[in-house]
């Protein structure tokens, strides 16, 4: 990473992007972020296109289990040779581990299942390997208030909503 800047107005807010200091990828204040790329098994594709709308109505569901995750993302691409994930958590990278692990098992190997090369489940043994395999670090990260975890945007968002209503009420 790039260790100089020319300091103007427009790098007042520059962010300190550190790696996580328990795994792949950076960070920023609370947030981590994880980025992987690996191959799609044969049949893959179909596979995942065909599941696309059940995990994708189920992702509240499974991500609300571990609370943390900002953003998750999959792309399948060059072909649907390949498949990209990319996800934006609060906290370091082994607790987030080991939350995907006892709490979205399911859900991960109804994704990944038969679509990424080599992945034989969260509790396969060679898991870390194939995670370690695919992870890409991200060269850029950015992230607005890194110093919110999800659960405080959920409480802001639920604040406001009843400061409206009482406002609503009031008026």
């Amino acid at each position: 990473m790039a260790t100089k800047w020319i300091d103007n107005e427009r790098t007042a807010l520059a962010q300190e992007v550190t790696r996580q200091p328990d795994g792949p990828g950076r960070r920023i204040g609370k947030r981590g972020e994880l980025t992987g790329i690996g191959k799609v098994a044969p049949g893959g594709a179909k596979i995942f296109r065909e599941r696309l709308a059940q995990f994708q109505a189920e992702a509240a569901y499974w991500e609300n289990r571990i609370g943390t995750v900002h953003d998750f993302r999959i792309f399948l691409f060059d072909n649907d040779t390949r498949i990209l994930f990319t996800i934006v958590f609060d906290g370091d990278f082994k607790p987030y581990v080991e939350d995907l692990v006892k709490e979205v098992t399911p859900w991960l190997d109804q994704i990944f299942g038969g679509v990424w090369e080599g992945y034989k489940g969260m509790n396969d043994a060679g898991i870390s390997e194939l995670v370690h395999n695919a992870k890409v670090d991200a060269e850029f990260f950015y992230a607005a208030f890194p110093d919110s975890t999800r659960r405080d945007v959920e409480k802001a968002v639920r604040i406001s909503s009843a400061v409206n209503e009482l406002l609503d009420a009031a008026s």
